[in-house]
Order: structure tokens, then C-alpha cells, then sequence
């Protein structure tokens, strides 16, 4: 309940400790709970900062270390220290604090404490689509699987499509961002069989069957592409019918960077529910 306070009143509650007394009997599992919580204080003064932070499993394919409910008095390069710490305790790819209901202020503050730290503020949209809704196909692209003697080939059309280049450790990153790598999901996308790729889509399974459901972890087309939506239209259409003919009553989830409004757009465009903007601080790999 102590915790809870702390963190209700960082996000500016005008009752936080009356709030954690009512949200304390809910808690499913006190003490695994209370042992994710973790807090920064030095010698005999009162406590710092605090945060909960959940590790991956030895066996997860998502090696990201989860942070939340985050809260600091005085000094933010204590909340700052308090996180190099926690992270460092376990073996991880990513670190994520997703920042729900925090104000534009608090957001800052915390964006400000974590830059040094390598964390970047971003604002996600999570995205849905109901593949028993997939519009007609219109003009489809080819789709060609990942293969291992083509990984470098692959790997040079996604950095050039993105506008920067990928380390070893981002490209292992983003196999497993959304589930176990699955080199059938992972495509180059081609006009005609014979012709050069146009574009890419990375995908990963969260599930699979006839009620899948797929990550779509990232999507676009080489920059003489750029100017227009209609390739990476007829991509993401070509994609969806592609997973439709595996799980037709499946389900296709995507997590957008605000900064990409074009790929959201057309998103929504073809069909795809788009919720709700959430800051976010990512420590991704370089």
C-alpha cells in the first residue's frame, strides 16, 4: 500500500494513499507483487524513487525488461540510478516504462531523467484487425519468405526502406519482438516473381491456428515508393489476405510510433481499429 501511494501521488492523485488502501485488496499476489517493486534510497534518508519492474523469463522470446508505476522525490537522477540498477541485474535486449495517465509534465521529467540512460520518448498507438474482415485484394504483390542465405539481402532492404542502418543487435531484436521468429512471416515484397523487392513486412506469431493471432512488428517499401500510398497499401493487403488464408477468424495487432502517421493512416484506412496514444520510454538495442 506504501508503494502504491507513492506512485498515486507522483501521478498527482488527490488521495493516493485513500486510492492504494482500496486498490490493495484487489492484488491478486501481495508478495510477488511487493517483490517487483523496487525502490532507491541512500543510507538513512527517506526513499527516492520507486518502480516495479517485471524481467523475461529464461525461456521468453521478448527479452525486454517491463518497468511501471514509476515515482521520484527531489532529485530525478535518483530515479535515474535506481533504474540502471534494476535493469542490470538481469539479462535483457530492451527496457520499456510505459507511462498511462502521467501528465505532459511528468512525462518530461521522467523522458529528462532516463535520456542519459540511452531512453527515448515515444508516443505508441496499439492497432487491431479482425482477418475474417479482409477487404478485397485489388492488385496483389508476391510475397517471398525469409530464407537463411538471404538474410543479408533482407536485412539491407529493411535499413534502406527505414532511412538507417541496422546493427546485428537490433536485427535479433526485431526476429523476436513479436513472438518466436518464424522465417515464414518475414517477407520481402515483390511486383513479380522475377522482379526486385519494393518493400518488407515483419511478422510474428502470438498465437497460431485457425484463430491466430500475428505481431505486425514493422512494414514499408524502398524510397521510390515514398512518394505515394499505393504500394504500401497493396502490400499490407497482399499481407492481411496472405494471413487470412492461414487463420481466417485470426486477428492482426500492431504497436505504432507516432512518428510514422502515413503507415497508421493507411492502417485505418484498410479496416484496422486504431486505440488510444500511450508514452512511452524505450531502451532499445543500438
Amino acid at each position: 500500500m506504501w508503494f502504491l501511494g507513492r506512485s498515486f501521488a507522483f501521478l498527482g492523485h488527490v488521495d493516493p494513499h485513500g486510492l492504494a488502501g482500496r486498490v490493495a485488496p484487489r492484488l491478486r499476489d501481495p508478495r510477488r507483487d511487493a517483490a517487483s517493486a523496487f525502490v532507491w534510497q541512500r543510507s538513512d534518508a527517506a526513499p527516492a524513487a520507486g518502480v516495479l519492474a517485471r524481467f523475461p523469463d529464461a525461456g521468453d522470446d521478448d527479452k525486454t525488461v517491463f518497468l511501471s508505476q514509476p515515482w521520484f522525490e527531489g532529485d530525478p537522477a535518483e530515479f535515474a540510478a535506481l533504474v540502471s540498477e534494476v535493469v542490470a541485474r538481469h539479462a535483457h535486449e530492451g527496457v520499456r516504462l510505459d507511462l498511462p495517465a502521467q501528465s505532459p509534465d511528468r512525462v518530461e521529467r521522467l523522458a529528462a531523467s532516463l535520456a542519459p540512460l540511452g531512453f527515448d520518448l515515444d508516443v505508441l498507438r496499439p492497432l487491431s484487425f479482425e482477418l475474417a474482415e479482409t477487404p478485397p485484394l485489388g492488385a496483389p504483390l508476391v510475397l517471398e519468405g525469409w530464407r537463411p542465405e538471404a538474410d543479408t539481402a533482407y536485412r539491407e532492404l529493411v535499413a534502406r526502406a527505414e532511412g538507417w542502418p541496422l546493427s546485428d543487435g537490433r536485427w535479433a531484436w526485431l526476429k523476436r519482438a513479436s513472438g518466436p521468429f518464424t522465417p515464414d512471416l518475414w517477407f520481402l515484397v515483390c511486383e513479380a516473381p522475377d522482379q526486385p523487392p519494393v518493400g518488407y513486412a515483419l511478422c510474428g506469431p502470438r498465437s497460431t491456428g485457425f484463430e491466430g493471432v500475428y505481431g505486425l512488428t514493422a512494414a514499408g517499401v524502398i524510397p521510390e515508393h515514398r512518394g505515394s500510398t499505393e504500394m504500401l497499401r497493396r502490400l499490407l493487403l497482399t499481407l492481411l489476405h496472405e494471413l487470412w488464408g492461414v487463420s481466417p477468424l485470426g486477428r492482426v495487432e500492431a504497436e505504432l510510433s507516432s512518428r510514422d502517421p502515413k503507415l497508421i493512416d493507411i492502417l485505418r484506412s484498410i479496416g484496422f481499429a486504431v486505440g488510444d496514444p500511450c508514452p512511452v520510454l524505450r531502451r532499445l538495442p543500438a
